[in-house]
């Protein structure tokens, strides 16, 4: 399955939790560890905008 959401960067590792990503069908919340986590909604549309604004997305140049 391809995963065009944040989700992919939570599972390269790569989500720090910043926060940053202005997407309606994505929610932070904490783990158990207190440290926030994206939680996509069942209505995402896999678009692709979050990851484009994702600073720790290693396909984006800037």
């Amino acid at each position: 399955m391809l995963i065009n959401s944040i989700m992919k960067i939570v599972e390269l590792g790569l989500c720090v939790g910043c926060c940053e990503c202005e997407c309606e069908h994505i929610l932070f919340k904490e783990n158990q560890n207190g440290f926030p986590v994206p939680v996509v909604d069942e209505k995402c549309t896999d678009c692709g905008r979050c990851l484009s604004q994702c600073i720790y997305n290693p396909e984006n140049d800037d």
